[in-house]
């Protein structure tokens, strides 16, 4: 079934469909969002809802098999195979339809993890750029439209970027480029100018506790800590690991407070940190969204709030008692500290420092009194 693929997002559904009705799709868009909202599902049904493939549109097929349509193709990062010269999507596309039946929503690094290709990163080079120019040159198999989908834009180097460029300049007729991109900052801003840009915001709350099976514990903890994020959410499912986050979080409280009153104890903060390096990016950025939804129940709490309020222990902690200390003097510096730290966590920061910055600051901002 059409858009049958993609969690949530209705009002981008509606625009999309709204562009195709009207007549008004543009040649080139840019989704901005993080894997876990959507982008590459939405690309791909919009893109099958342009060339009019009511064949794999409407029937209820996995992502990957939908999607195998000679007029729809596709770049994304790749390694070179062997002693080749240079890699090109194509030479992936098994690999690429399994990804997509399994795991629309995974992210680069999953990516990266079914190439199987260790320590090295990924990119969309020159040469990919440069034979998607021939191809979206030729004649359309089907109809009369062709389509590519550019899933990690900001993987292009630089010289791919400007041979893209031109094509986005002078396009061929009847084509279309949808591009996927995680931080649109890291794209050419003359690339960005000849997009019309979409924002893929986070997954409404209500949409993702659809997706956990019955019997599991904490739902509304799990859907609060994946921040919209269906791949954390599952993530989480599989691990069920708010009840970690709220430990770490809690021991990290309460050496806070202790270090405010005791400079010797700010060791143990330290300590703290080092409990968290341990955990992977995208546990650690799970963490982080848990921490940010914490001291906002927080601060509903002082106003009486309940019926916003998503957390619920796991370890007998009272956040009634806690509440006070998040006030109208600190919570935007606890909560701006938070998401700066998860930003720069996704732009492959320095964990110790980051992390340890968090620490000292938390220290700091969770002991103000309020005004």
């Amino acid at each position: 079934m059409k858009w049958s693929e993609v969690i949530g997002q209705d009002e981008i559904k509606a625009q999309l469909d709204l562009l195709i009705i009207s007549n008004r799709v543009p040649h080139a868009q840019l989704f901005i969002g993080d894997p876990g909202y959507g982008g590459l599902p939405l690309a791909i049904e919009f893109a099958l809802s342009i060339l009019n493939d009511n064949n794999n549109m409407l029937l209820s097929r996995k992502l990957g098999k939908k999607c195998q349509n000679p007029d729809l193709h596709f770049i994304f990062p790749v390694v070179k195979k062997g002693n080749e010269r240079n890699a090109f999507s194509e030479d992936y596309l098994t690999e690429w339809f399994s990804f997509l039946d399994e795991n629309p929503y995974g992210t680069y690094n999953e990516w990266f993890e079914t190439l199987e290709i260790g320590n090295k990163q990924g990119v969309i080079g020159v040469a990919q750029i440069e034979k998607l120019h021939q191809k979206m040159f030729l004649k359309a198999f089907g109809g009369k439209m062709k389509i590519c989908i550019v899933w990690g834009a900001e993987k292009m180097n630089l010289q791919a970027s400007n041979t893209f460029l031109k094509l986005l300049e002078e396009p061929p007729e009847k084509t279309y480029f949808i591009l996927i991109s995680e931080d649109e900052q890291l794209l050419l801003p003359t690339i960005i100018s000849r997009c019309q840009l979409l924002e893929i915001k986070p997954i409404e709350p209500n949409v993702l506790i659809q997706k956990i099976p019955d019997n599991t514990k904490n739902m509304r903890q799990l859907v609060s800590a994946a921040c919209g994020d269906y791949n954390k959410l599952q993530k989480l499912i599989k691990g069920n690991e708010s009840k970690n986050y709220e430990s770490i979080l809690i021991s990290g409280l309460r050496k806070a407070f202790k270090a405010k009153q005791d400079k010797r104890m700010i060791g143990d903060l330290i300590d703290w940190c080092s409990g968290i390096y341990v955990l992977g990016r995208e546990d650690q950025k799970a963490f982080l969204g848990f921490c940010i939804q914490f001291f906002r129940d927080a601060f509903f709490i002082n106003y009486s709030l309940n019926e916003i309020i998503h957390f619920e222990s796991q370890n007998n902690f009272d956040i009634t008692k806690f509440a006070p200390y998040v006030n109208s003097n600190n919570i935007i510096k606890i909560i701006s500290l938070f998401e700066e730290t998860r930003y720069n966590i996704s732009r492959n920061g320095n964990e110790k420092m980051l992390f340890t910055n968090l620490a000292l600051k938390l220290t700091k901002f969770i002991n103000l009194p309020a005004n």
